[in-house]
C-alpha cells in the first residue's frame, strides 16, 4: 500500500523535481557575460533583446536547496551551487538601474513590481546564504538591495492598484529595514500595508484593478503573512483573518479556485500563506487542508500547469509552505469552513455570488454579465461552465457581455438572479514587428523620461484592461435555482443587432489582457466544457435586433447539462 506523502512531503517532492530545471534556466559559466542570469531566453536562445529581473527570484529557491537537509538532497551544502548563487546574485546586481529599479517587461521600465519582487525573494536568499556567502558579495546584495529600498520609497504603483504588487514592496522594505535598521524603510514598508488595508473591502478581499480576484489573492496574501511574520504587525492580522475567510468562499468542490466569475479571471492557488497562517486562523487552515491534494493533482492552477513567468513566484511559494509545514512550534487550529451550510451568500461590493444546495454550488459573477460556473457537489465536478457570449461586428471588431461592470442593473435572491446589461466591444491585440519596432523605439528614447514612461504603462493597460466601449446591444440573464437544477434564461436585444456578423455562446473564454489566467486545469476536459449537439453556440444575426431568448438547464442528480435554443 502507498504512503500517503505529508503536508510537508508534497512540498519538498515538488521542490526537488524541479531544481535541475531551475538550474538550467541559469548561466552556470563564471566566464559568461551573462553568468549567473536566470533568463535562458535571453543568454541562451537570445530571442529577446533584455534580460527580465524577475527570472532572478530563482535565488531563493536554490538558497533554500543549498541551506535545508532535505532527505534525498544532493544541493545542501554543494560549494559549486553556491558559486552558481553567487553568479546569480551578481548579475541581479548589474541589471540594476542607477536609480534603483529594475525591468520586467521591457527594457527602462523601471517596474515596481520586479523592483519589489526580486528584492524580498533576493532578501529572503540572503537570509538562507549569508553564512556561506563572502563578505564582499554579502555587501553588494545589500547595497543592491538599499538602492531598490531608496527608489521604492520615492515611488509607487501608477498604472493600476494591485495589492500583490504592494504587498511584495512592503515585505521587500522590510527587509531592507531588517538589515539597515533605518526606520525610513520601515515607514515606507508600513505606508504601503496601510494603503492596501485602506483599500480593503468591507468582504474581505483586497483590490486587484479594480475588483476582487481569488487567484491573485493568493498570491498576495502570501507577502502579506511573511511581513506579518516579520513585523508582528496586529492590524495585519486581522485583516488576513478576513481575507481568508472571503476567499475560503470561492474553494470549488472539485479543487479548483475562482475563474472567469472574478475581476482577473485567475485560478491560480499558492499554497504558503494559508500553511503559514494555519496556526493562527481556522479558515486559514480549512483552506490549507482542502487544498493540499489540488497543489499536485492539477485541480487547481499550480505549479506544473504555469509559464515561466509565474514559475519562480510558484517555486518560491511551495518553499515557504513546506518551512511552514515543518515549524516545530506550529500546531494548526481545527479547520473551519465559513458559509458551509445551504443558502445565498451574496458579495455585493465584489459582484459575486454563490448559492449552494444540497447537490451544487454554482458561482455567479453578476459583474461579469452573469457569468456562472456549477460544480456538483457529491461527485466534486464541473457540470456547468458558462463564460456569456461573445462575437464579432462585420468590421471585425470583438463584442461580448463578459466585462466588469459594477454599474449593471442586478437583482439577487437565493432562488433567482437577473442581470441586466449591455454588450461591449472588446480589444485582444497582440504584438507585431512593426507595432514592437515602434514600441522599443519609443521606450528607449522619450520613455526614458519617467513621466511619459508611467503614461505608456497607463495607455498599455487601459487598452487592455479597462477600456470599454458599449454597443446598442442590450441582454438580460436570469438564473432560477431549485433542489435539483439551475435554470438559464437569456434575452438579448437591440438596434446594433444589424452590425452583428457572428454571436455565440462560451463555456470558457476572457476578455482581458492578463497573463495569469487561462492556464489549463483538468476540469476543462470535463462536462462542464467541449462540444456538446445538445448545446447550439451560434445564434442567428438576423434575430437579435427583433429579440432572441435561450435557456439552459444544468440538472441534478443525472449529472446532465442541456440546452434548448
Amino acid at each position: 500500500m502507498n504512503r500517503r506523502p505529508s503536508a510537508s512531503e508534497i512540498y519538498s517532492t515538488s521542490i526537488l523535481e524541479q531544481a535541475p530545471h531551475v538550474l538550467s534556466l541559469m548561466d552556470r559559466e563564471p566566464l559568461s557575460p551573462t553568468a549567473g542570469c536566470c533568463d535562458r531566453t535571453y543568454w541562451a536562445w537570445k530571442f529577446v533583446d533584455f534580460p527580465g529581473a524577475r527570472f532572478q527570484e530563482a535565488l531563493c529557491v536554490l538558497s533554500f536547496l543549498y541551506s535545508t537537509p532535505l532527505e534525498n538532497n544532493p544541493y545542501f551544502h554543494n560549494a559549486r551551487l553556491l558559486d552558481w548563487i553567487g553568479l546569480g546574485m551578481r548579475f541581479w546586481s548589474t541589471i540594476q538601474h542607477s536609480d534603483g529599479s529594475f525591468d520586467e517587461a521591457y527594457p527602462l521600465e523601471r517596474s515596481l513590481a520586479a523592483t519589489a519582487f526580486t528584492t524580498f525573494y533576493l532578501g529572503e536568499a540572503l537570509e538562507f546564504t549569508r553564512n556561506d556567502l563572502s563578505k564582499d558579495l554579502q555587501t553588494q546584495v545589500r547595497q543592491t538591495m538599499v538602492r531598490a529600498g531608496r527608489w521604492l520609497i520615492k515611488n509607487d504603483e501608477t498604472h493600476g492598484f494591485l495589492s500583490n504588487h504592494l504587498s511584495a514592496a512592503a515585505a521587500a522594505l522590510y527587509h531592507i529595514y531588517r538589515i539597515t535598521g533605518e526606520e525610513i524603510f520601515e515607514q515606507r514598508s508600513q505606508y504601503f500595508i496601510e494603503k492596501i488595508l485602506s483599500r480593503q473591502s468591507r468582504e474581505g478581499w483586497y483590490e486587484e484593478y479594480g475588483g476582487a480576484d481569488p487567484g491573485y489573492q493568493t498570491h498576495g496574501s502570501f507577502y502579506l503573512v511573511r511581513h506579518w511574520q516579520l513585523s508582528q504587525n496586529k492590524d495585519l492580522a486581522e485583516s488576513l483573518g478576513r481575507s481568508m475567510t472571503f476567499l475560503a468562499h470561492f474553494v470549488h468542490p472539485d479543487g479548483s479556485l475562482g475563474g472567469e466569475y472574478a475581476s482577473r479571471n485567475t485560478q491560480t492557488y499558492y499554497p504558503a500563506a494559508f500553511e503559514m497562517f494555519a496556526a493562527y486562523h481556522p479558515v486559514a487552515a480549512w483552506i490549507a487542508e482542502t487544498m493540499r491534494p489540488s497543489v499536485v493533482n492539477g485541480a487547481a492552477v499550480s505549479l506544473r500547469s504555469v509559464d515561466s513567468y509565474n514559475y519562480f513566484p510558484f517555486l518560491n511559494n511551495f518553499v515557504f509552505a513546506y518551512l511552514a509545514c515543518v515549524d516545530k512550534n506550529r500546531i494548526p487550529l481545527q479547520p473551519e469552513e465559513p458559509s458551509c451550510q445551504p443558502g445565498l451568500v451574496w458579495f455585493p461590493e465584489a459582484g459575486i455570488a454563490r448559492i449552494r444546495r444540497k447537490r451544487y454550488d454554482a458561482y455567479i459573477g453578476i459583474a461579469k454579465g452573469g457569468v456562472i460556473k456549477v460544480f456538483d457537489r457529491f461527485h466534486k465536478k464541473l457540470v456547468y461552465s458558462d463564460c456569456g457570449y461573445i462575437g464579432r461586428l462585420h468590421t471585425g471588431q470583438l463584442f461580448s457581455t463578459q466585462c466588469e461592470d459594477p454599474h449593471r442593473i442586478f437583482s439577487v435572491a437565493p432562488d433567482k438572479i437577473e442581470v441586466k446589461g449591455t454588450f461591449f466591444e472588446i480589444s485582444r491585440p497582440t504584438m507585431e514587428p512593426f507595432r514592437f519596432v515602434a514600441f522599443r523605439l519609443f521606450t528607449l528614447s522619450f520613455g526614458r523620461l519617467t513621466g511619459l514612461g508611467r503614461w505608456l504603462k497607463r495607455y498599455l493597460v487601459k487598452v487592455l484592461i479597462y477600456r470599454k466601449r458599449p454597443l446598442k446591444l442590450q441582454f438580460k440573464r436570469t438564473i432560477k435555482f431549485d433542489e435539483t437544477s439551475v435554470n438559464i434564461y437569456d434575452e438579448i436585444s437591440g438596434p446594433d443587432g444589424e452590425r452583428v456578423e457572428n454571436l455565440q455562446w462560451g463555456e470558457v473564454f476572457t476578455t482581458i489582457h492578463m497573463g495569469s489566467s487561462r492556464y489549463f486545469i483538468n476540469h476543462e476536459l470535463g462536462e462542464g466544457f467541449g462540444p456538446n449537439p445538445h448545446r447550439p453556440r451560434e445564434i442567428n444575426p438576423k434575430q437579435i435586433v427583433s429579440g432572441v431568448k435561450l435557456q439552459r438547464r444544468s440538472n441534478f442528480p443525472e449529472d446532465q447539462v442541456g440546452e434548448d435554443g
